[in-house]
């Protein structure tokens, strides 16, 4: 198992023409806070991370964890609080900054207002993943209007008798396993290996939708519900599959961490 120590502070390089190291990255003026009840009526804003800076309302210690070290969500275990306490973090980088560059100064915030330490190890996780079937995919590829290419857009509903309906539009793969996730409540790896986006609408019953309750890898995923209504039926009429895997993958473990932020 690979085991290895960290800091949550950027790794400081060396500068070849000097031999002096460059500073760590982080941002010019970050504001740390715990957030308040969520939310008043138009007060909801997603998370977002932009050029040079992020402004992340309401997420939770984990989701900030994820973003700075390029994880998913379940990927990163530590105490339960880190996936239930809210923080608003709104911060930006100093002139010139690239996006590429925000999870590295993530990183040297946490460390900074959360006292935070972690350390990576390769661990083996229950997941889904998606693949394509034995007879290819059955996909319709999203328009492309005036060259543009469209984003993401999922939509979900739910009918009087309870089925659940996921409406897609310009999804790739990756954005389509990410929200299958969450209505599985189980993490979906994408292993399909299709570059496109795509249109598609998929049912799913009340016992697909185990909302966001991740298990422990020694926990196997349930078989799915009654094909005749289940959200695995309706990826098979895409081509498609879903099956229930033990996947060892990258994940970041954390060792300390203080509740409440240190003052901005």
């Amino acid at each position: 198992m690979k085991h290895v120590k960290l800091a949550a502070l950027a790794i400081l390089a060396s500068c070849p023409a000097f031999g002096q190291p460059t500073p760590p990255l982080s941002f010019e003026v970050a504001s740390v806070k715990v957030s308040g009840p969520c939310c008043a009526p138009g007060q909801w804003r997603e998370s977002k991370a932009g050029a040079d800076r992020v402004d992340f309302p309401f997420a939770t210690l984990r989701y900030c964890i994820a973003f700075s070290y390029g994880l998913k969500e379940f990927q990163v275990t530590g105490p339960s609080w880190i996936g239930e306490l809210r923080y608003e973090i709104v911060a930006k980088g100093p002139a010139n900054t690239r996006r590429d560059q925000l999870p590295a100064m993530m990183q040297a915030l946490l460390a900074q207002r959360f006292g935070l330490q972690v350390h990576t190890e390769t661990k083996e996780f229950s997941v889904y993943t998606l693949s394509v079937g034995k007879s290819g995919p059955k996909l319709k590829e999203s328009p492309v209007a005036n060259g543009e290419t469209p984003g993401a857009r999922f939509g979900i509903s739910m009918s009087p008798s309870g089925l659940g309906r996921l409406e897609a539009r310009g999804a790739t793969m990756a954005s389509l396993a990410g929200t299958l996730g969450r209505i599985l409540g189980k993490p979906v790896v994408d292993r399909t290996a299709l570059p496109g986006r795509y249109d598609l609408d998929l049912e799913y019953s009340p016992e697909d939708s185990r909302g966001t309750r991740y298990l422990p890898a020694d926990e196997s995923p349930a078989a799915g519900p009654d094909p005749a209504a289940s959200i695995f039926a309706s990826i098979q009429q895409l081509g498609l599959k879903l099956e229930p895997r033990k996947v060892p993958m990258d994940s970041v473990v954390v060792d300390h961490a203080e509740k409440i932020p240190a003052e901005n």
